[in-house]
């Protein structure tokens, strides 16, 4: 018993199988997280090991070099690179697309471990860690103190906000950046201790073993047997100011040695927003959590928290990735809505029976919850790509209701009852039905086979389209029958559409006939207009993702490497004022040294500023974030000495547009070919901010030790490397509980001992003799320039230039560079150097290539899959002519309007080839009917052309009508779906007109061959 004549005969039966389906369709989408993209997995690792005090050149040598060396042999290596600068060494492992990341990290972490010991004992343990997007915070916020007091404003983060956070469900941690903390400072005179026979590490030594509470083993007293505990902590300052210090002039009072007092603890990262400053708390989400639902949390735990927090303190909010989600999430939910009202409206103009309108309008929530069924035992999530997948199938999702409805409608007036007409109709259509999904569906199966970025994103995009129309196929074959035999009336009227869709159904008949008498005009006209289309493809330009404008500005200034914090917030200040004035500007929120949300970062660096520029809302706004953008970048120009960089629509999934690599061996040649390469591209229109990641050397002061008289004295090198660090950075005596809050208790030099170079010179170090000696008399001190960071790519050096772009797509200035390097700089590059194009450039090529096979791939599955529902192989050569034809509506589409080819155009032709084939099964398997009941081939074809017409106007019109939404960009976040609407709305469009006319001509031509070589072969 069919599927068509079970739910005609048991109407109860499955009236409960539509409930049931709605129900665990909507507790399927209840319980289906959110999120802005799908779960990613980039096959990079890093690790991170930190030297305090040491040069890029010592990071190198001592701990990039083995690290490199051990993760070079890991299996699946791609390639290692790495970044060595003051204080610490950033190595990033990248694995082939498909390595199992989980077994690669923890093999890292062996290698680690057989490294550790031979690494310097001042080096703190590398972290192996995954390059995973959910890394990122979700919501980033700014605390404000209205005095200002960054330490109090810490505190209250400490202690109120962090705690309350950290307790929500979904939260995997909270990070606090800037804010300054609270310390005990010992300012020491070396020369005042050395009076009293004293040195810093005796001081220390004799502080931190009075800060203990001990045990003392038990006591028995009255038959209990009690333990002894000794109390020796510090309560106070004055415990420090009265302790007493065994000199050799008696006992003293610490506080009569140092000076004691409480001050900030020194910062290498401040916060500011708004220009005030700030406290920064990032809130990352656990894994595989809801993103919307945990910050909605967020969010209301932030409002609970406003009204208890100490009055003056603020608490705003820069960066919440649910709101862009809910945007993007929201407009394609529109875009869905009015899709499905187009598609409804489609079908009442053409049968002008509300009641067929109802059963199409009931299917299309049938269909779209099954699919959330689907999507929530796969595992996928709800983001805007899914979504997205659900916007270009809704208009597909009608296409089969529609068809077999129609063919059930046209028995019900040829007088067949309500039953017969619904399972007949259904039968007769069905097998085409069937297999023009299938070969919508099998075009994804090749992406199952493509690795990279572009194939991780749009995955849970091919696979939402297959399981909606999957679904839309149940439904039609289950639910239009059913609903068809329960309450399908005909409507006899004849109105005035009717009218002129019959006279239309004319002249399609007498246009079919001409072009079945004249098949050469009709052939020679679609060959023409697909080498003219063809040759316009150079006119077209390429990109890899489309830009998103998600309300976000990020500003990247840097001084001169080794500019003190003090001076970058100088800059900052500077900068303000020039954004001061922008209207577009919500909220800016700098972080003043360290690195920004987005990088992973390797050591110190006090001249660097980030800045987070949260815009207004797109409908309050009448510039583009790019706008924006370049508004500020023509601000900043006017900012003296300092390397200002500024991008937007940065979805943190692809790297620069522009990356060029220089590898070689010399540093001075790579660094004179990179400002070559600089040169030659910044003239090209729509070049922005061509950079080098070289930067000048980092000023440093070298201390060369004279080995032999340092021995004369009894010295060796790490003695006075001890006393210099100890003199610079200072010396951790102890720690003070104090309120519940432990404070850091530091021994500091006095500064003017560290104050320049020559005072430096003059620093006392103590001999094992207990003479104390100047730094000079045992090394020459001298100012030098240091590497700032050595970069390193397969264990060789390397330079890279990148830059933004503006006004124009990618491949067009690619290839504009490409010619002008081959001019400029190739000719006179050194032998043994090399330029390579990395970057989006790079992706997109990849993309380009493993998209491209597949689209070819999929053809032939489209073609296997009709000859396996034919039988045969000449028909499905018939309907494979459509392919290519629809080459004239995706380059005409992508021309008109303005549309670079890129990997959503792409996914785009691969959706259309699986699409553009359904019309032509649909007319061919009627063709091939009612030759089967007696008829010629001309007559089958002339008579098959304007009954099939209606159905095939109703499923292209309800496909293109379902996606003009996204076709015209509406709402935000549909920049990554316009492509793909684009592509499939103008070549559906157009191929649907060159299918009514070339697919019956083809068949006539070809069968008349066929016809003629039986002949031939029964003659024989």
């Amino acid at each position: 018993m069919n599927l068509a004549k079970l739910s005609v005969l048991r109407p109860v039966a499955m009236a409960m199988f539509i409930v049931l389906l709605l129900i665990l369709g909507a507790v399927s989408l209840r319980n289906l997280p959110i999120d802005l993209f799908p779960e990613l997995n980039f096959p990079v690792v890093a690790v991170t090991a930190s030297y305090e005090g040491a040069g890029p050149e010592e990071i190198e040598q001592l701990i990039t070099r083995p690290i490199e060396e051990m993760m070079s042999g890991v299996p699946n290596v791609e390639s290692v690179s790495s970044t060595s600068r003051t204080g610490g060494a950033l190595i990033l492992v990248s694995f082939d697309w498909g390595t199992d990341l989980d077994f690669a990290t923890l093999t890292m972490r062996e290698r680690i471990d057989q490294i550790r010991d031979h690494l310097p004992s001042g080096v703190g343990t590398p972290q192996v860690m995954r390059f995973d997007p959910s890394m990122l915070p979700i919501v980033q916020l700014a605390i404000t103190e209205s005095t200002e007091n960054l330490a109090e404003a810490k505190k209250i983060v400490e202690n109120e906000i962090k705690p309350r956070l950290d307790s929500i469900d979904g939260v995997a941690a909270v990070r606090i950046e800037g804010g300054a903390d609270q310390e005990i400072r010992l300012d020491v005179d070396p020369d005042h201790l050395t009076n009293y026979g004293l040195s810093m590490t005796d001081l220390q030594q004799l502080i931190s073993s009075e800060n203990l509470n001990l045990p003392g083993g038990l006591v028995t007293d009255a038959d209990q047997s009690l333990p002894i505990r000794i109390t020796g902590e510090f309560q106070s300052v004055y415990d420090l100011e009265v302790l007493p210090i065994v000199t050799n002039e008696g006992i003293i009072p610490l506080g009569n040695l140092v000076d004691i007092r409480e001050a900030r603890a020194p910062l290498s990262q401040e916060s500011y927003v708004n220009g005030a400053p700030a406290v920064g708390v990032s809130v990352l989400k656990a894994s595989g959590t809801n993103t919307v639902a945990v910050a909605r949390s967020i969010n209301r735990e932030i409002q609970s928290l406003k009204t208890l927090l100490p009055r003056g303190t603020e608490i705003n909010t820069i960066f919440d990735q649910s709101r862009f989600i809910e945007q993007s999430i929201r407009a394609v939910g529109w875009n869905i809505a009015i899709g499905g009202f187009l598609a409804a409206i489609v079908l009442y103009i053409f049968l002008r029976n509300i009641r067929s309108t109802l059963i199409i309008g009931i299917s299309i929530p049938i269909s779209i919850m099954t699919t959330f069924l689907f999507l929530y035992f796969y595992g996928e999530t709800l983001n805007i790509l899914t979504l997205g997948g659900l916007a270009l199938g809704v208009g597909m999702m009608v296409d089969n209701a529609i068809v077999i409805l129609e063919n059930i409608y046209r028995k019900r007036q040829a007088g067949e009852g309500r039953e017969d007409a619904s399972i007949s109709g259904t039968n007769e259509i069905g097998g085409a039905i069937v297999a023009s999904t299938l070969t919508t569906v099998v075009v994804f199966l090749p992406i199952v086979f493509v690795e990279g970025l572009a194939a991780q994103l749009f995955k849970p995009l091919a696979i939402t389209v297959a399981f909606s129309l999957l679904a839309s196929l149940i439904t039609a074959l289950i639910i239009v029958p059913l609903l068809s035999s329960t309450f399908l009336k005909v409507n006899d009227d004849v109105t005035a559409f009717q009218q002129g869709f019959n006279r239309t159904k004319k002249i399609y008949e007498q246009l079919l006939r001409n072009s079945l008498a004249k098949p050469k005009i009709i052939l020679f006209s679609t060959f023409v207009l697909l080498g003219l289309s063809l040759t316009c493809i150079p006119l077209l330009g390429t990109e890899f993702l489309p830009e998103q404008d998600q309300s976000f500005i990020s500003i990247d200034a840097r001084l001169p490497v080794g500019t003190a914090l003090g001076a970058t917030y100088e800059l900052t200040e500077e900068i303000n004022e020039l954004l001061r004035d922008i209207p577009e500007v919500d909220l800016t929120f700098v972080t003043v040294g360290g690195t920004d949300q987005f990088t992973i970062g390797a050591g110190s660096q006090s001249n660097r500023a980030s800045y987070s520029i949260l815009l207004k809302e797109q409908t309050e706004r009448n510039r583009s974030d790019l706008e924006v953008a370049e508004d500020i970048r023509t601000r900043l120009k006017q900012v003296a000495n300092a390397d200002i960089s500024i991008s937007a629509s940065d979805m943190g999934l692809s790297e620069h547009p522009i990356s060029i690599t220089i590898r070689g061996q010399d540093l001075q040649t790579l660094e004179r070919i990179t400002g070559d390469i600089i040169d030659s591209i910044s003239t090209i229109e729509g070049v922005r901010e061509p950079k080098s990641n070289y930067t000048e050397g980092n000023p440093e002061v070298t201390v060369r030790i004279n080995r032999q008289a340092a021995a004369s004295y009894g010295l060796g090198s790490a003695q006075i490397a001890s006393t210099i660090g100890h003199a610079t950075k200072g010396l951790i005596a102890t720690r003070l509980a104090r309120n519940g809050d432990e404070l850091n208790v530091r021994l500091q030099v006095d500064e003017r001992y560290t104050a320049s170079v020559s005072h430096l010179e003059q620093l006392l170090i103590d001999t094992p003799s207990g003479e104390r000696i100047p730094l000079s008399t045992v090394a020459n001190i001298v100012r030098s320039q240091g590497p700032s960071s050595i970069r390193r790519a397969d264990r060789l050096r390397e330079m890279t230039v990148t830059a933004d772009i503006i006004g124009r797509d990618l491949g067009s200035i690619i290839h504009d560079i490409e010619i002008t390097l081959k001019e400029s700089v190739r000719p006179i590059l050194p032998s043994g150097y090399r330029i390579t194009f990395g970057g989006q450039n790079e992706q997109m090529n990849d993309a380009f290539m493993k998209l491209g096979g597949a689209i070819t791939l999929a053809i032939v599955l489209v073609y296997m899959v009709m000859a396996g529902r034919f039988e045969s192989f000449f028909y499905p050569f018939i309907i494979m002519f459509t392919v290519p034809v629809t080459a004239i509506g995706i380059i005409l589409g992508l021309l008109v309007t303005n549309q670079p080819l890129g990997v959503g155009s792409l996914i785009g032709i691969l959706i259309l080839t699986g699409i553009v084939v359904n019309n032509a099964i649909v007319l061919v398997d009627y063709i091939n009917t009612l030759k089967k009941d007696g008829l010629s081939t001309y007559d089958a074809i002339v008579l098959a052309g304007p009954i099939r017409l209606r159905p095939i106007l109703m499923t292209a019109l309800t496909t293109i009508l379902g996606l003009i939404p996204l076709t015209l960009g509406f709402g935000e976040g549909t920049e990554v779906q316009q492509p793909m609407a684009i592509v499939i709305v103008f070549g559906l469009t157009v191929s649907t007109f060159i299918t009514l006319f070339l697919v019956p001509v083809i068949y006539s031509i070809t069968d008349k061959r066929k016809a003629k070589k039986v002949d031939t072969i029964t003659e024989l």
